[in-house]
């Protein structure tokens, strides 16, 4: 693993790839808490249904992946109940 940065394409049709597979763990895990900070903030709000418009292309036709980003992008309250559920 290296720690050089992922580049960023200029090329329109790379936008919607998923990225590559070769992140540093130590990005992925920053990745992850930016994820889950703004997905708590954005969920059921415009700017959750903003997020989940543009994302929505890159999972079509994958239906469990599709769901998921619905719900935790457009259903307020989702990851409260969903920790709720791994309290126990």
């Amino acid at each position: 693993m290296t720690d050089k940065p992922l580049q960023a394409s200029s090329d329109p049709e790379l936008e919607d790839q998923p990225e590559r597979p070769s992140l540093d763990p130590r990005e992925v895990e920053v990745r992850l808490a930016i994820a889950d900070y703004v997905i708590r903030r954005v969920a059921g709000t415009p700017a959750g249904q903003e997020i989940f418009d543009a994302l929505i292309s890159r999972f079509k036709d994958r239906f469990p992946h599709h769901k998921l980003l619905a719900h935790l992008l457009t259903s307020p309250g989702y990851l409260d109940m969903d920790s709720e559920d791994h309290e126990d």
